[in-house]
């Protein structure tokens, strides 16, 4: 498994957003927008279990993650397998969404957005590691 360099994972550990993929039964991708955090030399995200991205990686693990820079210019793009690690506890869930909202905000953001249940997590284990402009 490829690590992250240390240039990848300070660029990692900004709060922005990434576009992941899995793929559909019939190969197709399936993209959406989503929030992540690395642990290590992978990164987790947080899903409903009833979810697309859920059913889809239980079927066929291979996942692809694009982060972007806010304006857009550097970008890591992560390939990797994608397995479902248990639940996010509500430790777990704070600290991703203190990332995005502020660790002031957050205990509000999870009050205004509770869930009826855990979500589950998803952990991406890179397989190929690609850079666009991050010195």
């Amino acid at each position: 498994m490829p690590t992250f360099t240390d240039r990848q994972r300070a660029f990692l550990d900004q709060p922005l957003n990434a576009v992941v993929a899995t793929l559909r039964r019939d190969g197709v991708a399936s993209q959406s927008i989503v929030w992540y955090a690395r642990d290590g030399d992978t990164l987790w995200l947080s899903v409903r279990p009833e979810s697309v991205k859920a059913r889809h990686i239980e079927r066929d693990s291979r996942l692809s993650i694009l982060v972007l820079s806010a304006d857009g210019a550097r970008y890591l793009r992560i390939e990797g397998a994608a397995t479902l690690d248990g639940e996010v506890d509500n430790d777990a869930r704070r600290t991703l969404i203190s990332r995005y909202v502020g660790a002031d905000k957050a205990t509000a953001w999870m009050q205004n957005h509770p869930l009826a249940s855990p979500n589950a997590r998803i952990r991406i284990a890179p397989t190929h590691i690609t850079e666009h402009n991050l010195d």
